[in-house]
């Protein structure tokens, strides 16, 4: 028979070690969860982290694609893509779509098809003044060639008038050939100029497609980058930057209108 002093040392040991393992789990536990709340809020830092990159770049390329729709038609399609300078928005639109919010990935999306749109129909508008601009230079060669004929000429007759020399038919030839080539110059002069001229016209044309396209797709500009902000935790006084937002595009819209009337009274 097992002497009570004993079971009472049995009896303090078991409750000692089921103490300490009721400790451990407990213990366990609370770093478990600890560990798996570090490590959430590791990835919400991480995820936190690459958005940023992606939506300042997406912000940056977007600020940046009505500047380069302005430069388009003094572009020259002949030696280069025209298309690429896009790139830049394309790229980060598509970085920013695989890593934002539904809701922004959509608007993100639908700003993306918006430029691929005004990119086609501004490129429209775009041909006829870079056809001019191909005119005006090839009328430009050809007017300094002939300006040069006629210096060679020139010179040629006055060289013959100073020798002394009488040489009637050599000199009608020359007069012949100075002629014709003043005659060309003066065309191609006039044609240059009228070429200018058209060129101007298509680009005000230009200029009010391109302003009508701005305008369309500032309120989607707008919705894109106050969601950016957002998820960004940016817009603590959200209402009050939309409304700062909205008021600012309604000055830039105002500004728009008149130009664009102003320009299409030619």
């Amino acid at each position: 028979m097992i002497p009570n002093v004993v079971w009472a040392a049995i009896l303090a040991s078991a409750l000692t070690f089921f103490g300490v393992m009721l400790s451990n789990r407990s213990n366990t536990s609370r770093l478990i969860k600890t560990l798996a709340h570090e490590s959430s809020e590791k990835d919400k830092d991480r995820i936190h982290s690459l958005r940023k990159d992606v939506y300042l770049r997406a912000a940056e390329t977007m600020a940046e694609v009505g500047n380069y729709l302005g430069k388009i038609p003094q572009l020259d399609p002949t030696k280069e893509n025209i298309a690429d300078g896009l790139s830049g928005f394309f790229g980060a639109s598509i970085k920013l779509q695989l890593v934002a919010e539904s809701g922004t990935a959509k608007l993100a999306n639908e700003l993306t098809a918006r430029y691929t749109e005004m990119l086609f129909s501004l490129l429209a508008k775009a041909s006829p003044v870079h056809t001019l601009q191909a005119s005006i230079q090839i009328a430009g060669e050809f007017y300094d060639q002939k300006q040069s004929e006629v210096v060679r000429v020139l010179a040629e007759m006055t060289q013959l008038n100073e020798s002394g020399s009488a040489d009637p038919l050599r000199f009608e030839a020359l007069k012949r050939s100075f002629d014709n080539s003043q005659q060309a110059a003066t065309q191609l002069s006039e044609d240059r100029i009228k070429s200018f001229e058209e060129r101007n016209l298509a680009m005000r044309e230009y200029t009010i497609a391109l302003l009508k396209e701005m305008r369309s797709v500032g309120p989607l500009q707008m919705r894109l980058t106050a969601a950016i902000r957002g998820e960004l935790a940016l817009a603590t006084e959200a209402s009050d930057y939309e409304a700062e937002a909205q008021a600012n595009f309604e000055r830039i819209d105002r500004s728009m209108k008149e130009l664009l009337a102003t320009l299409e009274k030619g």
